[in-house]
């Protein structure tokens, strides 16, 4: 009995990394390579069969992606774009000082900010929370609230230990009501001085 179970959870997991979702998210280059990209703001390697990811580099988009790689390793084949805003906006990182971040949604809608090391992004298929959870398996919950005047800010302190300096930190915004729920672009930083 166990064995079709751990079976039937294998082949729905093994479908829902295989499915289409639709994220928020940014494609840039890969530096110092020719058409090498990877979705901003975490470590995940980006390709298209059907789209120049060089007309979209650094342009916020609903990005319809697959994963073509495995649940550990993903890689994300775009295979259609169409341009937005963006949802999801970190303040610097910069030791011992106070920084504004902002989660831009229509007033009333309730928004959670995660933070996690960028190292540790990934990607999670959520259709059911409008895209996908690119954060790692255990973010930090840095704030929650309700949108007012069509953004949520709240502030964050880098602590001031010199440990940190070059580590890059991604945040991604849930944001939604009783009914309906979205997930934001990812946004990274590196910390500074």
């Amino acid at each position: 009995m166990r064995f079709v179970t751990a079976l039937t959870a294998a082949c729905i997991l093994s479908a829902a990394t295989t499915a289409q979702t639709t994220i928020r998210g940014k494609v840039e280059d890969v530096q110092g390579t020719a058409n090498q990209f990877y979705l901003d703001g975490t470590i995940i390697p980006v390709v298209s069969n059907v789209l120049n990811l060089n007309l979209w580099q650094g342009q916020h988009a609903f990005l319809d992606v697959t994963n073509i790689g495995t649940s550990l390793s993903p890689v994300l084949r775009v295979d259609a774009a169409i341009p937005t805003v963006k949802m999801m906006d970190m303040g610097n990182l910069r030791l011992g000082q106070t920084k504004t971040w902002e989660v831009f949604a229509p007033t009333g809608m309730s928004a959670f900010i995660f933070l996690d090391w960028t190292n540790n992004t990934g990607f999670t298929p959520l259709p059911g929370f409008g895209g996908g959870w690119l954060m790692g398996n255990q973010p930090f919950l840095l704030a929650g609230g309700i949108t007012f005047g069509g953004v949520f800010q709240t502030t964050y302190t880098t602590p001031n230990n010199q440990a940190l300096l070059g580590l890059e930190i991604t945040s991604q915004a849930l944001v939604g009501t009783q009914n309906t729920w979205e997930l934001s672009n990812v946004d990274s930083k590196v910390v500074e001085n």
